[in-house]
């Protein structure tokens, strides 16, 4: 079984050193595990690092652990991106976390037209927190060593320009070919589009189809949006032979 995983914002000064401490939340969330000495637990800064390592001494707020090794994780390739519409009732955290799961290495939050949860002024702000907070716990969840990044999209036109030369998979109702179909799969990064509940507009499809997007099925029902989140990278991850 792989070790839990602790986040350590500064794991630079663990390379080339026997033990490592540190404090902070994550120091506690040891105790709270109950991990005994001996046992092996991993920390990870969210950007790639990760030390391998054995418990020797914890306590409230303070852990030292025994060093066995300091890798760098590469991202995979080729890298996906998920852009993920703002949706109610938490089926977007929902979304991003299952994303995050599965692999994915950025996440675009976007204010798609349907969109009925609005992200304006302040509520920008705090909305981005409370998905990065998500993230952060799936990544522990899943036991990885980076953090998928995150950022903003107001519109389609914005989303677009923030994957520059991904290639853009939109996934629709309107389809007549399914994922599980596409071609030339050589790119070196994916961005993978989910629309809100109210669905993707017809001018949001013209303008993903402009910017080269292909537009398939994930099935032939139609899914919440955390469901095909998982159902589509499922099939991006088995098709570009990241899993």
């Amino acid at each position: 079984m792989t070790a839990p995983v602790f986040f350590v914002h500064d794991l630079n000064g663990a390379r080339g050193m026997q033990r490592f401490e540190f404090t902070g939340p994550d120091a506690k969330h040891v105790m709270v595990k109950r991990i005994e000495k001996g046992e092996r637990l991993d920390l990870v800064d969210g950007r790639g690092t990760r030390v391998r390592s054995r418990l020797l001494e914890a306590s409230p707020g303070y852990v030292l652990v025994e060093i066995e090794e300091v890798v760098s994780e590469p991202e995979r390739s080729p890298r996906i991106t998920l852009i993920q519409a703002l949706a109610k009732n938490g089926r977007d955290e929902l979304a991003i976390e299952m994303a995050t799961e599965l692999g994915v290495d950025r996440v675009i939050a976007w204010q798609a037209e349907r969109s009925i949860v609005r992200w304006q002024g302040k509520k920008q702000e705090k909305g981005l927190q409370k998905w990065a907070n998500v993230l952060q716990v799936a990544t522990k969840q899943s036991r990885r060593a980076r953090v998928p990044s995150l950022v903003f999209a107001a519109n389609a036109s914005a989303a677009i320009a923030q994957v520059g030369g991904a290639r853009l998979i939109v996934m629709h109702e309107s389809a007549t070919y399914p994922i599980t179909g596409l071609t030339d799969l050589g790119a070196k990064e994916y961005a993978l589009v989910v629309g809100p509940e109210g669905g993707i507009t017809e001018a949001e499809i013209e303008q993903f189809r402009q910017a080269g997007a292909d537009i398939v099925l994930v099935g032939d029902t139609v899914m919440r949006v955390s469901t095909a989140v998982a159902a589509g990278l499922t099939s991006l991850n088995i098709a570009t032979g990241r899993i």
